[in-house]
């Protein structure tokens, strides 16, 4: 299943920062085009570890929450 965004696609560069030869060496973002894109970084981290998880073995409640609570006596 495709994941959609209602979010923008491109990065919203206001200024770039280039050296002596004209070559591109920077960017200045908005602070708001920063946090988006900080935002998509932890989306796509929690993806990435969505997709990680689902090849270990699932549990039943009743198995995970017996083992649980002998493990929380003392």
């Amino acid at each position: 299943m495709p994941v959609t965004s209602k979010q923008k696609d491109v990065l919203d560069i206001k200024q770039y920062i280039t050296d002596e030869k004209g070559r591109k060496v920077a960017a200045i973002l908005d602070i708001r085009e920063l946090s988006r894109i900080e935002r998509m970084l932890e989306d796509l981290s929690d993806l990435r570890a969505i997709q990680d998880r689902t090849v270990e073995p699932s549990e039943d409640y009743e198995s995970y929450s017996k083992k649980r609570r002998s493990r929380l006596r003392v």
